[in-house]
């Protein structure tokens, strides 16, 4: 899953908390916070503290996970693509040509 925007962390922490059975005053008592911050955070408050946006993560168990390996906004280039007609061409051949 990638998170691009605050609008999506929101989602994925309502989402875990009701899954959890939490209301979103008991997440702001785990967090030793105001349920008004709860209430921005799931609706994507762009200047939500990332300490604390962290913390809320953690204390709902949503594993963070960071791949550079990928770039999930690069555009794929050819060679990450197979040639299902050039197989199937190959395979028609007779054998040894």
């Amino acid at each position: 899953m990638y998170l691009r925007t605050a609008h999506e962390v929101g989602l994925l922490v309502k989402d875990q908390r009701r899954k959890l059975g939490w209301t979103q005053a008991d997440l702001a008592n785990r967090l030793g916070v105001g349920r008004l911050w709860v209430v921005q955070l799931e609706q994507g408050k762009d200047t939500a503290q990332i300490g604390l946006v962290l913390r809320a993560l953690n204390e709902l168990r949503i594993p963070m996970q960071v791949d550079l390996s990928t770039d999930p906004y690069s555009q794929p280039r050819s060679s990450d693509f197979i040639d299902l007609d050039m197989i199937i061409q190959e395979a028609a051949k007779p054998y040894g040509s």
